[in-house]
C-alpha cells in the first residue's frame, strides 16, 4: 500500500541512514519518515507523518484504502531521518531527527514548540536513540542516549528530555557506537543499555552499586564478540516473554558487505549468540527488523544478489530494481511458550 508518494526512496538512504519508523502513541501506531517538498535534496527534506485517517483530517495524500493520512509534521524547514519512541499508549510520544546541516534535535511528536537541539553531539546523521521502556510504572522515562568523544574515546551520554541534564554513563575503553537503552524484564524492568564497541563487541551495562553501600555506577555486565574477521552492524534490542534479545547483521572478511544475520541475548549465565542465516549462497542481507508472530519472533531482512569483481571477489549490488531478491525472514528459535 502506497502511503506517501513524496516519501524518501531507496536512493535517498545515504541522506538519512534510515527509512520509515513506527511510533507508539495514544491513537495507536503511526509512522514517521523523511518526505520531500519538491526535489529530493536535503534542503527540501521534511518529517513526514502518516496516521489512521479520522474524520476530516488535512492530508497531503490519502492511501488507496482510505486508512492512512500522510502529511508534513512541521515545521516547514529542513528536517529528516526521524526515529520514534515505543511506549504503547503514550500521550506524548517523542521523535529524534536531524536537519540539513546534520544538527540533532528531538521533540514531542505533536508539539513543534517542544523541539530542542542536542548541543553536545557533533553534527552527523548518526541515529540518536530514544530510551525504550514499555514496562508498567516506568514508561515515563524521557531521554536519549548517544556517544560523545571524551579524550579521543567515544563514551555514552544520556540527556533527560525534561530537565536537559546530561550524564556521562561510561568511561571505559573502546569506541562506542549504536547505543540502545531499554527496560529489561530479567532485571525487574530496570533500565539497561548496550553499545556497539569497536564495531566487533556488544557490551551491556547495568546501573549497579559499587562496593557495599556504594553509589550507583553503570557497569558492564555482559559482552559478546563477533567471530574473528566479522564486524557487527545495525544491532537492535527487543523483549520477548520476559527476556531481552539483540538482533544484528554482520560482515565477513574479506567481504565488506553484510551477509549474515545474528541474534544474541544478555544473559551471562546462559549466553546466546548465533547466526540465523545460511552461509550459502553468499548474498547481501541487510536492514534486519523483528516482528513477533504467533510462532514467536521472526527476523526480517532484505536480500540482494551479489556480482563478481574482476579479481573474482564477490561484490554487493545495491540496485533494488535489478538485484533485489525480496524480503526474507529467519526463525531465531524463540518459540512462544505453550499455554
Amino acid at each position: 500500500m502506497l502511503i506517501d508518494p513524496d516519501s524518501m526512496t531507496y536512493q535517498d538512504a545515504q541522506k538519512t541512514k534510515n527509512g520509515p519508523e513506527w511510533v507508539s502513541t495514544s491513537i495507536g501506531d503511526v509512522i514517521v519518515y523523511t518526505r520531500y517538498s519538491g526535489y529530493h535534496t536535503d534542503g527540501n527534506s521534511r518529517v513526514g507523518y502518516a496516521y489512521p485517517l479520522q474524520g476530516s483530517s488535512s492530508c497531503n495524500y490519502v492511501s488507496a484504502d482510505a486508512y492512512w493520512c500522510a502529511t508534513d509534521l512541521g515545521p516547514a524547514v529542513p528536517r529528516k531521518a526521524p526515529y520514534g519512541s515505543h511506549t504503547p499508549g503514550d500521550p506524548a510520544p517523542r521523535i529524534s531527527y536531524v536537519d540539513n546541516r546534520e544538527v540533532h534535535y528531538w521533540r514531542e511528536l505533536w508539539n513543534p514548540a517542544s523541539e530542542r537541539t542536542i548541543p553536545d553531539f557533533p553534527p552527523s546523521n548518526y541515529p540518536v536513540r530514544l530510551t525504550e521502556c514499555a514496562a508498567p510504572g516506568v514508561a515515563g522515562v524521557r531521554s536519549v542516549v548517544y556517544p560523545v568523544d571524551v579524550g579521543g574515546i567515544d563514551q555514552v551520554f544520556m540527556r533527560d528530555f525534561d530537565s536537559g541534564v546530561v550524564t556521562q554513563l561510561t568511561s571505559d575503553g573502546g569506541q562506542k557506537y549504536e547505543v540502545w537503552m531499554w527496560c529489561a524484564p530479567e532485571f525487574g524492568n530496570e533500565l539497561v543499555f548496550f553499545t556497539l564497541v569497536d564495531q566487533v563487541e556488544l557490551r551491556v551495562y547495568r546501573n549497579l552499586p559499587v562496593g557495599p553501600g556504594g553509589a550507583l555506577q553503570w557497569t558492564p555486565i555482559y559482552s559478546q564478540f563477533a567471530p574473528p574477521g566479522n564486524q557487527i552492524y545495525s544491532p537492535e534490542p527487543f523483549v520477548y516473554e520476559g527476556k531481552s534479545y539483540i538482533f544484528m547483521s554482520q560482515t565477513v572478511q574479506p567481504n565488506k558487505f553484510r551477509s549474515q544475520v545474528w541474534i544474541a541475548n544478555i544473559d551471562a549465565a546462559a549466553p546466546l549468540f548465533k547466526r540465523i542465516t545460511p552461509l550459502t549462497p553468499l548474498q547481501t542481507r541487510t536492514d534486519p527488523e523483528m516482528f513477533i508472530t504467533d510462532n514467536g519472533p521472526y527476523i526480517y531482512y532484505n536480500v540482494l544478489e551479489n556480482s563478481t569483481r574482476p579479481n573474482g571477489q564477490p561484490k554487493t549490488c545495491r540496485d533494488p530494481v535489478t538485484c533485489s531478491l525480496g524480503v526474507w525472514f529467519a526463525d531465531p528459535g524463540l518459540k512462544a511458550s505453550a499455554p
